[in-house]
């Protein structure tokens, strides 16, 4: 039995609220840059990611037909199929599946699925290398590739030395790049996959240098003494966090071992707490950006998306603050916190702000997840019905992922 065009229309409208996932890691400096570019045929194995952009169609049902791009969560939403995740499914596996979806309201559907652009697979080169920076990965890609497309160290290949990053930082390999260099031993020469990170460093101590990336204002490497410079010396030498900095999330990479750190309590005292650990020439301080965002709509002084504290709650009172206040056309008794769950399906949790901001005893003074929406409605206009809410949530949601 077919769908009719007004199920249709309604099934496009679920668009899923998640856009924030991952934990910030080394990995996170390697951005995407540049636009989505037209690809090559791709393998059959190929396994689709973020950012790819695919073009779907059924035959026989033209008002079927659509590009999708896989959003950050690895899923999109196409009609009557509704919610689907393609992150790392081969194309054919997807095709299986969106049939399968289909076939529940079209008579055996031939569904067709064409990988338009991919996101751009890239491995980072960074530190003591004549060019540092993203590269695209090409395949059958190892270090010496690696290497070669940077323009080599920076410095003689002996006072060099490097350690590849893989998996977010879950895992880093010392390498010995004299060895290497040398040639004779193909077992130095490791394969590279699309997202790893090669950091190359100075090995002369002579040359008392820590690295400073991410979010600061100026990234770069500052001289410490011989005996290593507090982290927060080191800030200030690179201007200082920027507004989106995960502080509490902060990496400091010391001999090929990657540890996170919370700078929190550290921000504006004199002194350093005894267990932060001090950076020591060749070591590498990560500020990762913090991704985490709520928002508030509706009847407010500012409604807009807003950072999430990366090492805090917000409650609605605080939400509430953030977005100046309810204004005087707000129905501050029907509020709603609009929340999706680990199945993807959307909630409302009704809010009276009367009793919040009154601090009434008993009053739920909600505590907000990272990607919900506190929404308030105008006077006269009861509570919004979840139909309401599924096409405010897609508008919303794109603005909290920019």
């Amino acid at each position: 039995m077919k769908m009719s065009k007004s199920s249709v229309f309604a099934a496009a409208l679920i668009v899923p609220l998640a856009f924030v996932g991952t934990a910030p890691s080394f990995a996170a400096i390697n951005q995407r840059v540049g636009g989505n570019a037209a690809i090559a045929p791709l393998s059959p194995l190929y396994k689709l990611t973020v950012g790819d952009t695919l073009d779907i169609s059924v035959m026989g049902h033209e008002d079927l037909k659509s590009s999708v791009t896989i959003l950050p969560d690895g899923s999109f939403n196409f009609p009557i199929a509704g919610h689907v995740v393609a992150e790392g499914l081969t194309v054919s596996q997807l095709t299986a599946a969106v049939t399968k979806r289909l076939s529940d309201q079209l008579n055996q559907p031939s569904v067709t699925i064409v990988v338009r652009s991919s996101a751009p697979q890239q491995v980072s080169v960074l530190g003591a290398v004549k060019t540092p920076g993203l590269y695209n990965f090409k395949p059958g890609w190892r270090l010496l590739e690696a290497f070669a497309a940077c323009g080599g160290a920076a410095q003689d290949n002996s006072l060099t030395q490097a350690t590849l990053i893989r998996d977010n930082g879950k895992t880093s390999t010392p390498i010995d790049v004299p060895k290497l260099m040398q040639g004779g031993d193909d077992s130095l020469n490791l394969p590279l996959e699309p997202g790893d990170v090669l950091l190359v460093q100075q090995r002369d101590p002579s040359i008392a240098q820590v690295q400073v990336s991410g979010h600061v204002l100026h990234p770069g490497s500052y001289s410490v003494p011989a005996g290593g410079g507090t982290i927060v010396s080191l800030l200030a030498q690179a201007g200082g966090p920027t507004d989106d900095a995960a502080l509490a999330q902060a990496q400091v990479m010391h001999a090929g071992d990657i540890r996170t750190v919370n700078l929190r309590p550290l921000m504006g005292s004199l002194s350093e707490s005894a267990a932060a650990p001090r950076l020591v020439p060749g070591d590498v301080l990560l500020i990762p950006e913090n991704k985490l965002r709520f928002a508030v709509w509706g009847e407010v002084a500012a409604p807009r998306a807003y950072t999430y504290p990366d090492d805090a709650g917000v409650t609605v009172s605080d939400a509430l603050a953030s977005a100046g206040g309810p204004t005087s056309q707000a129905n501050k008794k029907d509020a709603n916190i609009l929340r999706k769950g680990p199945d993807g399906n959307v909630t409302a949790i009704k809010v009276n702000l009367d009793d919040v901001l009154s601090a009434k005893p008993g009053a739920m003074n909600v505590a907000l997840r990272p990607d919900d929406i506190l929404y308030v409605p105008s006077k006269g206009q009861p509570g919004p019905g979840m139909r309401e809410f599924l096409i405010l949530i897609p508008v919303v949601s794109l603005l909290m992922r920019r």
